[in-house]
């Protein structure tokens, strides 16, 4: 009998510990494109390690979750922290590369091959804008979107289709069609362990110097983010990569700050390109401002 009410007791004593455990525990949701989650989930588990009581979870971007909510985007009002790159490419071998390896593409020729002009004459398109395919993502982070922005163009001027979801359905459409050609972020572009195009991708010939040219044609991805983060080109668009959530939740914000703190080392390792010193630095004082302010 005493050994019944023991044991007992130890259950109930144990069930007691772990319900406080669980109540300690706090949950922030991650709302995170997929061009940028392979970075995140590695800086959630490193947080992890020493935030033992903030778990994560990462949402869909239909998700109505409104608690601890941490959106990534590429958003200019958001925190940033790191910066992503958008080039225009197709598979390696196919119709759509032979029917541009001629040229050397500038912002005017990218806006013509991927954008409806007003007043477009079909007879005066080039052979290759009348052949090639078009696909474009209709999300909004979507690297279309970006680039749509860059060049000055509408998102509903894309020729082509339209692929719903993320990004990287883009590449599976081009390696189904031979005609295809689509723009994405360096993630989604390269294998980021061989650091060279993945799905035998091939970048668009660009109208870069004779640097720049070198580098794209070589295609690895660690001289790329090194060229980008040196050198601006018109042809290129380069934006920034930021959070978006409450400054008042002091977990989000907790976890924001260690990114910016001691986040940023791997951002090279996954496609993604380094802010300016001062800009991060920026971006830390940004948030110590808001932390003051409400205290």
């Amino acid at each position: 009998m005493k050994k019944t009410a023991y044991l007992i007791a130890l259950i109930l004593g144990l069930q007691f510990t772990l319900s406080a455990n669980a109540q300690d525990v706090e949950t922030i949701s991650l709302r995170v494109p997929g061009f940028a989650k392979p970075l995140v989930e590695n800086l959630a588990n490193e947080y992890s390690k020493s935030h033992t009581g903030v778990e994560f979870r990462f949402v869909s971007a239909k998700s109505q979750d409104a608690g601890n909510i941490l959106i990534l985007t590429v958003d200019e009002q958001a925190v940033n922290f790191a910066r992503y790159a958008v080039l225009p490419v197709a598979v390696k071998g196919s119709e759509a590369e032979k029917l541009t390896a001629s040229h050397r593409l500038n912002a005017r020729k990218l806006r013509s091959l991927f954008f409806v002009a007003e007043d477009e004459d079909f007879e005066e398109q080039s052979k290759a804008e009348q052949k090639i395919h078009i696909y474009t993502g209709n999300s909004q982070q979507s690297a279309s979107r970006v680039y749509a922005t860059y060049l000055k163009e509408e998102v509903n001027a894309y020729k082509g289709k339209k692929i719903s979801g993320d990004d990287s359905y883009l590449i599976a459409a081009i390696s189904r069609d031979p005609l295809g050609v689509t723009v994405n972020y360096l993630s989604n572009i390269f294998d980021i362990e061989s650091r060279q195009p993945g799905s035998d991708l091939t970048i668009l010939p660009l109208d870069l110097d004779k640097h720049g040219r070198q580098v794209l044609d070589a295609a690895n991805l660690d001289n790329i983010i090194s060229l980008l983060e040196e050198q601006e080109y018109a042809e290129i668009p380069v934006g920034t990569v930021g959070f978006s959530y409450d400054h008042t939740n002091r977990t989000v914000n907790d976890f924001v700050s260690w990114v910016l703190t001691n986040g940023t080392s791997e951002l090279h390792h996954y496609g993604l390109l380094s802010l300016p010193q001062n800009e991060l630095s920026a971006q830390i004082q940004r948030i110590v401002s808001r932390e003051l302010a409400q205290n």
